[in-house]
């Protein structure tokens, strides 16, 4: 794969309709500080150019679980690894499900449950048809589709909210333009230390994902796979920015009418903000209400597309290769096997989506909730075979 589609594949894969929801979301509610999370990620994957990617580009593995059990010459530390790791796809598919389908139960009334199964079925039929290679091209184009849609919903938002100065005036005056909070208070919501520590970590659990891993295995060269991991860094910023300026303009535009639709009673809860003020601001465009629609559809079936994928080939190469070795199953039929592995896992994830709506909170937390709790002990069996060489494979299960 190319260098240039496959970074972009990359940062759209992480960057799904839970951040498109949940962080203007978050800003409106809690205000800027949280912008200051890709801090984090940026430095992510510059401490990635040094770590992660020395340590498994070299390997040329199919699934990332193959290097513990290779670290430390067992299948059980794999195995573990491993179910771990898939344990974190499956949470965070079913939160990237979900958002979408919110969306739309605010802006057209369709029922939840049809909107899940109706994404949750697209993304499952072309990963299946198509494999790595359909991920990584519909990714680039639904980059663009996202991007398309951030910048209508900022552009109009701003101008119906008053222009610049009168929406960053408001948040200034509400408490929601805020850069300065260093309390160290871990209790504190948003500090700059929790944000910038919290999120590096966050994301750096994501490198060491299955998803990124299969797109830097498919590059060609080290140098190339280096360019995919630092162009990534001014598409965060980039991300960033807009998500931020995005929340700016939804306060804006709702201060003005005087009117919080989650007070209200016109939604439901926080993360049906976004749609709602989509349709509102877009109403009297025709057709534009569809583009940022189809910007949370991209960003769902980015994230279930790979997620699947991936767990299709954690469980080929994890979990029946040796059953697969001992008869001697070809290649062919290997193959097939993974098409209807993408099949199940994309019926789990639209099941798990229903039970993720019992989360409270913008979904972008509940979805870091996700990656701290199961990514945590996947990355810290990652560094302990690294950086710890007298650690052995009785210690890593023993501490995790």
């Amino acid at each position: 794969m190319g260098v240039f589609s496959t970074a972009v594949s990359m940062f759209v894969t992480l960057q799904s309709a839970i951040t498109l929801l949940g962080v203007p979301a978050d800003v409106y509610t809690y205000g800027t500080m949280y912008a200051y999370i890709y801090v984090g990620s940026v430095l992510s994957y510059i401490c990635g150019v040094y770590t992660c990617l020395p340590l498994l580009y070299p390997l040329k593995i199919t699934s990332v679980y193959e290097y513990l059990g290779m670290r430390f010459d067992s299948n059980a530390v794999r195995l573990l690894g491993t179910c771990i790791g898939m344990l974190q796809t499956l949470v965070y598919m079913a939160i990237a499900l979900l958002s979408p389908g919110l969306a739309l139960q605010a802006v057209a009334g369709l029922p939840l449950w049809l909107s899940i199964v109706i994404v949750g079925i697209v993304g499952t039929i072309y990963t299946s048809i198509g494999g790595i290679k359909s991920v990584v091209w519909t990714d680039v184009f639904q980059s663009t589709v996202m991007l398309g849609g951030m910048l209508t919903a900022i552009v109009l938002g701003i101008m119906k909210a008053g222009g610049v100065t009168t929406v960053a005036r408001v948040a200034q005056e509400e408490g929601r333009l805020q850069f300065n909070e260093f309390d160290p208070d871990p209790r504190v919501r948003h500090t700059v230390w929790g944000l910038v520590i919290g999120g590096f970590f966050n994301w750096y659990v994501s490198l060491f994902s299955q998803s990124m891993v299969q797109r830097i295995s498919a590059i060609p060269t080290p140098k190339g796979a280096k360019v995919a991991y630092l162009l990534n860094v001014p598409m965060v910023i980039v991300y960033g920015i807009l998500l931020t300026t995005t929340g700016l303009a939804l306060y804006g535009f709702f201060h003005q009418l005087g009117c919080d639709p989650h007070e209200a009673g016109y939604v439901s809860n926080r993360n049906q903000l976004m749609p709602f003020f989509m349709m509102n601001l877009l109403s009297s465009y025709p057709g534009v209400t569809g583009l940022y629609m189809s910007t949370l559809f991209s960003g769902a079936l980015s994230t279930l597309s790979s997620g699947i994928n991936g767990l299709a080939a954690n469980t080929v190469e994890d979990i029946l290769r040796p059953c697969l070795q001992r008869n001697r199953t070809s290649d062919y039929a290997v193959t097939i096997l993974a098409k209807v592995l993408v099949f199940v896992y994309g019926i789990l994830a639209i099941g798990l989506a229903y039970a993720a709506d019992s989360m409270k909170g913008p979904v972008s937390q509940s979805s870091l909730a996700a990656f701290g709790a199961t990514g945590g002990p996947v990355l810290g069996m990652f560094l302990l075979g690294a950086l710890i060489p007298w650690c052995n494979k009785m210690v890593t299960l023993i501490l995790h």
